[in-house]
């Protein structure tokens, strides 16, 4: 019984074997080299480089990484806001494919939490926030245009597609000969295995399946040694005259743990507690254009739907125990918030605030500092008119790849003085910082 089950196993390993070995792994990425060789220059689907080598290249392209809404190419990401410190751990549901084919959606999973400090601003009252919720988002990748220079000038002067197509025909030399020595390598150490090595196996069972494990493991890791050769070799030549993706993705928040406010309608009124649901809708649209000579820009239009509440919208006045026993109160019961100045006073209502905004984001060539400017318009009852102005700074790692992103920035809240109209204007200008940091593997 055995030795049938390993003839079986042999009989059906066959088909495999033959189909995989160096030379069909070789033949595989010199199909992926001629269907970007056969692309003329000018034409509408040129590309410098393999679809999954494009993936590489955008992941370092998309090394601008600041909010929980923001696109990246690694499994699994970290963003937090100091301002409001909200911390977001988020994970994309993306498995690597083996084949050369552009990432076309992303569907993520995440939780955000806010963790009260003592940073904020004091007009925006963050430090008493505490909340956390679920986050599920998805987005649909657009294609990716490449433009080269010089299509069209005299033959003699070798134009930017041509460069690109033979140095991606040396990386294609260069790992046909250097599989056919790991094949050469992987036979002469087989060669040399004993029978008495396989408990229970015939001894050409077990080799069947040592040489499936191989090379299923040689085709892996040479799908992703060109892809990522001919990525490194795009980003340090800058072979190219511009290269233009979009991006549109959908993000709900869903609260399961929110703040509790002690709300009295007068100020010698008596305290009732109060809940928010600050649920979130968000859509929005991204268009990166990275130029050769002019950077890298980014542009975001998003609209949003926040389940808003009187206190996150500054309509409530804030009151401590000292002024409360002074005009007379007399409710002792949440003298505990009246005392951490976690009391408030005024009309609480709970309501949906519609907004608007529009990001910008330029990086020159060769820098990983930036300058980034948003504007936000909110409707209905909350509709302030904010800004944000921002330094965003990438640093790298020892391989060269983004490895975190600090956004130093100044906001600027309720520009149009919404909040105080009757009042003499306040302060309402803060620092904050970003911090955006991918991690795990690469999606390609």
């Amino acid at each position: 019984m055995r030795y049938i089950i390993s003839i079986l196993f042999v009989f059906f390993s066959l088909p495999l074997l033959k189909a995989q070995n160096a030379d069909s792994i070789i033949s595989r990425i010199q199909s992926v080299n001629k269907t970007l060789l056969v692309r003329s220059c000018d034409s509408d689907d040129a590309a410098a480089i393999s679809h999954r080598a494009m993936n590489i290249f955008l992941s370092d392209v998309t090394g601008y990484l600041s909010s929980k809404t923001d696109l990246s190419y690694f499994t699994n990401y970290v963003t937090f806001n100091a301002a409001d410190s909200k911390l977001t751990v988020y994970h994309n549901f993306q498995t690597a494919s083996g084949a050369d084919v552009p990432l076309k959606n992303l569907f993520g999973f995440g939780l955000s939490a806010n963790i009260p400090n003592n940073y904020s601003a004091s007009f925006l009252d963050y430090r008493n926030e505490t909340g956390m919720g679920l986050l599920l988002g998805y987005k649909i990748l657009g294609k990716v245009k490449t433009r080269f220079a010089d299509c069209n000038v005299s033959p003699v002067k070798v134009n930017q597609k041509q460069t690109m197509d033979a140095l991606r025909a040396g990386i294609v030399n260069s790992m046909a000969e250097d599989l056919k020595n790991k094949e050469e390598d992987f036979r002469e150490a087989l060669s040399k295995t004993d029978a008495a090595d396989f408990q229970g196996l015939t001894e050409d069972s077990a080799e069947a399946i040592i040489k499936k494990k191989f090379y299923e493991d040689l085709s892996e890791s040479s799908n992703e040694k060109f892809a990522a050769l001919q990525a490194v070799a795009l980003i340090e030549t800058k072979n190219y005259k511009l290269i233009s993706t979009h991006w549109t993705g959908i993000q709900l928040y869903i609260p399961v743990l929110s703040s509790k406010y002690a709300v009295a309608t007068t100020p010698t009124g008596d305290f009732q507690q109060k809940k928010s649901y600050p649920a979130e809708l968000n859509l929005s649209h991204t268009r990166l254009w990275e130029s050769s000579r002019a950077g890298r820009f980014f542009a975001t239009i998003s609209a949003d739907l926040l389940l808003n509440n009187s206190k996150l919208s500054y309509g409530l006045e804030k009151i401590n125990y000292s002024e409360y026993e002074s005009i007379g109160g007399t409710d002792t019961l949440h003298n505990d918030e009246l005392k951490n100045k976690k009391a408030y006073t005024g009309n609480y209502e709970n309501f949906v605030t519609p907004s608007l905004q529009y990001r910008m984001v330029y990086f020159p060539v060769e820098y990983h500092l930036g300058l980034s400017l948003l504007v936000q318009q909110n409707f209905g009852t909350y509709n302030f008119l904010n800004a944000r102005i921002g330094i965003p700074v990438i640093l790298i790692n020892s391989k060269k790849t983004p490895a975190v992103c600090f956004e130093f920035y100044v906001s600027l809240t309720d520009l149009t003085n919404k909040a105080n109209p009757s009042k003499e204007p306040v302060n309402k200008t803060f620092a904050g910082l970003f911090i955006g940091i991918p991690l795990s593997r690469l999606m390609y």
